[in-house]
């Protein structure tokens, strides 16, 4: 089933900010989800959808939920968990959530160098 043209840009939106957050630092579904007036749900289904070869290119383990809490089943190609992707960057997790304060690891998408310009859309 073929996806539309919306989703299409809003998914290369996505994977964009995501390119942009530098190693040893994370955002928020939520955080790119203002940043691209669409549900934080809808980021996190696009980065659940990711092929195996687009997970070794883009750094999804990078976005989290706001407040700090891992996919617990989520991995990379090499079977690799969210937690330890983040543990090698030098991210504290403990259980399945970024240790607090989240604050000194947490960028708002809108300070990553994307170059998305805040997206308004119509209600």
């Amino acid at each position: 089933m073929a996806k539309s043209e919306a989703f299409a840009r809003i998914k290369d939106q996505v994977l964009r900010i995501v390119a942009a957050i530098p190693e040893s630092k994370i955002t928020t579904y939520q955080s790119i989800g203002e940043h691209l007036a669409v549900m934080p749900r809808h980021v996190a289904y696009i980065l659940s959808q990711l092929d195996d070869n687009t997970k070794l290119d883009v750094p999804w383990y990078r976005v989290v939920s706001a407040d700090g809490s891992l996919g617990a089943t989520k991995r990379d190609p090499n079977g690799d968990t969210q937690a330890q992707l983040l543990q090698r960057e030098g991210i504290d997790v403990v259980g399945h959530a970024v240790a607090p304060p989240l604050e000194a690891v947490v960028l708002p998408a809108a300070a990553l160098p994307h170059g998305i310009p805040r997206q308004v859309r119509g209600r």
